[in-house]
């Protein structure tokens, strides 16, 4: 954990240099950027977490030019008929309104979607689990029967739902328990 924990940071570190023209160029438009927990990127978010990281596919280019305009929703008073009021007074008319509304973990969630009996007896989904050196929870059966978990980004989903198919297929013909 250690050795991979510097390993990210060394990389944030190194995709930093490289990334600098695009990095200033977004942060001078207001494009809220960090370097993921204690500076270790987007790997850890996602390990820990699942997400809270935006891989650049052209957007930000268009971001920084000015071409896709940003706002704060921090600086949002309201919702309008026609658009936004923000805080200074300003109101905004907009035909469509783009929310990049942040992310919630799964152990966030699983209060609200099962209540608090199923959450405590599944515990932490996400996160990695330094005993046992992989995430928790996810893509293998949960404390909870019937409960399973797959989410990451689509490659991922994609790769290991035939396994967690396959355990749940298992589990239901009684071959495993």
């Amino acid at each position: 954990m250690k050795l991979m924990l510097a390993t990210h940071k060394r990389l944030t570190d190194q995709a930093k240099i490289h990334d600098r023209p695009i990095l200033e160029a977004l942060s001078k438009v207001g494009f809220k950027l960090n370097d993921g927990i204690d500076g270790t990127g987007w790997p850890f978010l996602f390990r820990t977490r699942g997400g809270g990281y935006y891989f650049n596919v052209g957007c930000s280019d268009l971001i920084a030019k000015g071409e896709i305009k940003i706002l704060q929703n921090s600086d949002l008073e309201t919702y309008t008929q026609k658009g936004l009021r923000m805080r200074d007074g300003r109101e905004l008319a907009f035909d469509a309104i783009v929310l990049a509304t942040g992310y919630k973990t799964q152990s966030e969630m699983l209060p609200t979607w099962f209540g608090q009996e199923v959450s405590k007896e599944v515990g932490e989904v996400w996160g990695f689990d330094t005993e046992k050196q992989e995430l928790k929870n996810m893509w293998c059966k949960t404390a909870q029967k019937g409960l399973w978990f797959t989410g990451g980004a689509f490659s991922q989903c994609r790769a290991y739902s035939k396994y967690l198919a396959l355990q749940i297929k298992a589990t239901e013909l009684g071959l495993v328990d």
